[in-house]
């Protein structure tokens, strides 16, 4: 199969690489370092988003926005230009349903069918080929795409025959997600204050109801030194801005994800656009007043509090 894949970034880049060897890969990324440790793993580059498409019956995208997705499909050299009647787009991107399913009727008009196949899991996950691929669209399309998503991942789930229904899954997750985990963070900041210790606090929460998905592989990770989440905050911040945007647009009241949406932005606005997810670690500690991990030689890694 010739299979195209455009952006190369850390999560389409650990996507791509499942890939390479399988399949005659052909890879475009503005990042001219990412396209060459593709060559060497055996993938072609393409000068232009319009000859890779060309070299292509499956195109596949992973970006950070739906305007980037926009701009790499129908912008000047755009895969628009190289795709033939048959191809297949597949839009792994968090982005935003209605778009993408503008972008469909579109490529439709051409002969070309579009699906979109968002991810969902830690980026240790898309390196080891076990992240969850939440796909949607036509499902005559999605059997010919499948064995291409499962040589990314086994865990490919069809959302249902409506282009964007991957999306606004994948949004749900995050908003689900990115709460979740600033409330464990919240609460385990406040033990922490009353002199709590984070390994005792992070055995018992996983072995009562309050576990989850995040005090299981966050807070052992925070107890360890090791970064447990490898994610662009303002990247968090636009995935929350896109969630709520659909719930204001269905009439659905979101407080609680506004509370973690504010929460994010002003750790971006302190920290900056090239901070990470895992910064809010400190932008939680900061307002708590606390430390997760003692520093060694303080009075609280001695007993006292």
């Amino acid at each position: 199969m010739r299979v195209g894949y455009i952006g190369l970034g850390a999560m389409g880049g650990a996507l791509a690489r499942h890939l390479v060897g399988k399949h005659d890969v052909t890879v475009f990324d503005l990042n001219s370092a990412a396209v060459k440790a593709f060559e060497e793993l055996g993938a072609k580059a393409a000068p232009s988003c319009a000859e890779l498409a060309r070299n292509s019956d499956i195109v596949l995208l992973c970006l950070p926005r739906s305007s980037d997705v926009g701009k790499v499909i129908f912008g000047p050299n755009g895969l628009a230009e190289g795709l033939s009647a048959g191809a297949i787009v597949v839009d792994q991107t968090s982005g935003v349903p209605g778009e993408t399913r503008d972008f469909a009727q579109r490529l439709e008009q051409q002969g070309v069918a579009m699906l979109d196949a968002p991810v969902s899991g830690a980026m240790a996950t898309a390196i080891a080929g076990t992240i969850s691929i939440i796909a949607s669209g036509s499902r005559a399309v999605f059997e010919k795409v499948c064995p291409v998503l499962k040589d990314i991942s086994p865990n490919v789930f069809h959302c249902g025959e409506r282009v964007g229904n991957g999306q606004t899954m994948k949004s749900v997750n995050n908003m689900m997600n990115a709460s979740v985990r600033l409330a464990t963070l919240e609460v385990v900041a406040m033990g922490r204050k009353l002199g709590l210790p984070l390994e005792a606090m992070t055995e018992a929460i996983n072995h009562t109801t309050a576990r989850s998905y995040t005090s299981q592989g966050m807070l052992p990770n925070i107890a360890a030194g090791r970064q447990s989440t490898k994610f662009g905050l303002a990247l968090q911040v636009k995935d929350l801005n896109q969630a709520m945007t659909m719930g204001t647009d269905t009439g659905v009241p979101t407080p609680i994800a506004g509370i973690a949406r504010g929460l994010l932005q002003i750790g971006l606005n302190t920290l900056g656009e090239g901070s990470q997810l895992e910064d809010m670690i400190r932008v939680i500690e900061s307002l708590a007043g606390t430390r997760y991990v003692a520093q060694v030689g303080s009075l609280e890694s001695k007993g006292g509090h």
